[in-house]
């Protein structure tokens, strides 16, 4: 039985102001620059098992020609709790409705959770969440992260819905979670995994209850 419904967070519940992280790089980083440092960021999270500030810091510093320091990190981050976003269609209702019928919500992101609560706090989702796992846990796609997530229950007795098919659908079956893609553009689609709204998820959860 379905007890636990792990969500992703950006581009599942959420989606970034983009447009102010833009405009933070610019007046902090040429275009190029930015783009590489995003980059990095990816390259960081496959090559080293959890988020820790000072270990992106020095791997950034060793890859980039340009000063990268924590304050500049934490006032990137900083960006997204003066913007913290928008919420996607459907998520206030699911989460809500799926709280009121027992279930336990948490987010799995590889962001850190200091940050990502408070977006959540500040859209007003927060009271809808169980808990929020960052990657100071370990990231995604190692299985450290989904177990965490799952907390006390067993892989089956949880549910995943994610954007990315690697990272919140694939790895997590691979670990006995039952995952589904939302994927609200059908890009990358794996059609045996889809969803492309959320209010979908309670119709899929209740399938495996």
């Amino acid at each position: 039985m379905i007890r636990r419904v792990i969500w992703d967070l950006d581009n599942t519940l959420m989606k970034r102001d983009l447009k102010a992280e833009e405009d933070f790089f610019k007046e902090n980083l040429s275009v190029e620059q930015g783009l590489r440092l995003i980059s990095l960021l990816s390259e960081y999270e496959d090559q080293f098992p959890k988020f820790d500030i000072s270990m992106i810091v020095s791997f950034c510093q060793s890859k980039v020609g340009f000063l990268v320091d924590e304050d500049f990190f934490r006032r990137w981050f900083h960006v997204h709790l003066e913007y913290p976003g928008s919420i996607i269609d459907g998520a206030y209702h699911v989460l809500s409705d799926l709280q009121n019928e027992g279930f336990e919500n948490v987010v799995l992101t590889n962001d850190d959770s200091t940050y990502q609560r408070e977006r959540l706090r500040l859209v007003g989702l927060l009271p809808y969440i169980q808990e929020v796992y960052g990657g100071e846990y370990y990231f995604k796609p190692r299985e450290e992260a989904y177990l965490a997530a799952c907390g006390s229950y067993l892989p089956r007795e949880c549910f995943m819905v994610g954007d990315d098919l690697k990272k919140d659908v694939y790895a997590p079956r691979n670990f006995g979670i039952i995952s589904w893609h939302y994927n609200p553009n059908h890009r990358q689609s794996d059609y045996r995994y889809e969803i492309d709204k959320l209010e979908k998820v309670k119709e899929k959860i209740y399938e495996n209850r």
